[in-house]
């Protein structure tokens, strides 16, 4: 009798163990319906709700972040690692994409194509001081850093999803 007890009570803890970790595998993988075709880095994208590069100033107008999908043309890609890319969002303008956790890079070889992304994308005011410093700091003229007369603002995306297309 001692001996059954101590075999049911393994074979419980066991499968107690089992269905805790597959609980666990089943939070962790969203099932994305309709997802957007491509190669894959980080979390699927679903096909809905996706918005162009260039309408990012006008989904940022009056906010500080905002949770988006953003499809656009990369303009630049890290180089030691691809831990980070740069799309093209209109006007002479980039927005700065890196990727949450630092969990998943790119290959250093897409500059040029289509992609994705999906994360929360945020705005930096940079101040006029602050713009004039890092103009001499990169050797400009001194009619460039006095040219500088209003703040810029500055546009980044945390991506947790990146398809490339």
């Amino acid at each position: 009798m001692k001996y059954i007890l101590i075999i049911l009570t393994l074979t419980f803890s066991f499968t107690a163990c089992d269905n805790a970790s597959q609980t666990k595998k089943n939070k962790q993988q969203k099932e994305v319906l309709n997802p957007v075709e491509g190669e894959v880095y980080g979390n699927k994208i679903s096909e809905e709700n996706i918005y162009l590069a260039s309408s990012l100033e006008s989904e940022l107008k009056g906010k500080d972040q905002e949770t988006l999908k953003l499809e656009g043309t990369i303009d630049a890609v890290c180089q030691m690692s691809g831990c980070w890319i740069d799309m093209e969002i209109g006007n002479n303008e980039i927005v700065h994409i890196t990727f949450k956790d630092e969990a998943f890079t790119l290959p250093k070889d897409v500059a040029g194509k289509n992609a994705v992304i999906e994360g929360i994308a945020f705005k930096e005011i940079v101040p006029v001081d602050q713009l004039k410093k890092a103009a001499k700091a990169e050797g400009k003229s001194q009619e460039e850093i006095d040219a500088i007369t209003k703040p810029k603002t500055e546009y980044y995306f945390e991506a947790e999803g990146v398809t490339l297309k």
